[in-house]
């Protein structure tokens, strides 16, 4: 029996460890069909923003990527995130060093991810030039030297 996925907050954590260039994890909070809909939490795969709904997720033990995952698993159940298509909520974790401030990693993950962006859409879509606009909406200050970005990112 197929089950169909109803995501009505997603939250988006690039993948770094090995896996392509612009690939995504996909924290999302919604109703899937078990006869009856049914409350759930999935994590899945994006590639190119299209995601792989029956490739199990993985990303390295003792990572960035895995601690960010299981930070969005929480945020997605307190309320953070977006079902929108034009709009997405991405977190992302920067490590703290003597030689970059908060605001260095603050400019350097506003820059990867509107890069990020710009590439998959003009990908998916190269008869348009989309507008990428990354905003700053959340700062939190994690133990271990690491912060905690959470970023909307608004594709027109």
């Amino acid at each position: 029996m197929a089950k169909v996925f109803d995501a009505r907050r997603a939250i988006f954590v690039p993948a770094t460890g090995g896996h392509p260039a612009n690939t995504e994890y996909r924290i999302a909070w919604g109703y899937e069909q078990w006869g009856t809909p049914v409350p759930v939490t999935k994590v899945q795969m994006v590639y190119e923003n299209k995601v792989a709904g029956r490739l199990s997720p993985s990303y390295p033990d003792g990572t960035l990527d895995e601690r960010a995952v299981i930070l969005a698993l929480d945020l997605v159940k307190k309320g953070y995130g977006t079902s929108s298509k034009k709009s997405k909520v991405v977190l992302v974790l920067k490590e703290l060093s003597p030689d970059k401030t908060q605001d260095d990693l603050i400019e350097q993950a506003e820059d990867e991810l509107f890069n990020m962006h710009l590439v998959i859409n003009q990908n998916t879509n190269s008869s348009l030039s989309p507008v990428v606009d990354v905003n700053l909406d959340k700062k939190l200050e994690l133990e271990g030297n690491i912060i905690a970005l959470i970023f909307n990112v608004d594709i027109a």
